[in-house]
């Protein structure tokens, strides 16, 4: 009875590792294609900006479909934007604003800059 119990905990550990592991390289790949894409303009990103960054990618990552992470074009995306991104993350971490509502609006900011809109996420900044 005891080996099925700690079996079950290890598969469960294994599981979230796993997820974590994955989370991380998928943040990853996203924060250098967003580097790519702002090329130049990275340089002007804190270090606190870039961990926001990375932060909101691992969350946004976390709570939307592997489906939908795929059509996020994080290279479109520029240095404005990225500041808005990077505004709605610490709000969200420090102030505890609605968690879902602010990763609602970063993601519609992600696909409105792949499709070439501008201004959508200023609007939604109160969230």
């Amino acid at each position: 009875m005891m080996e099925k119990s700690t079996r079950q905990t290890s598969d469960e550990t294994l599981g979230m590792r796993v997820f974590e592991v994955s989370r991380q390289r998928a943040v990853e790949r996203c924060i250098q294609r967003w580097r790519n894409g702002l090329k130049a303009d990275w340089s002007l990103l804190s270090y606190e900006d870039i961990g926001n960054l990375r932060w909101m990618a691992g969350e946004i990552w976390a709570n939307r479909s592997r489906e939908e992470w795929d059509t996020l074009h994080f290279s479109k995306i520029n240095l404005h934007e990225t500041r808005l991104v990077v505004s709605h993350a610490d709000r969200l971490r420090r102030h505890g604003v609605n968690r879902m509502a602010t990763i609602d609006t970063v993601v519609e900011l992600l696909h409105a800059a792949r499709s070439g809109h501008e201004g959508v996420a200023e609007e939604s900044l109160s969230c």
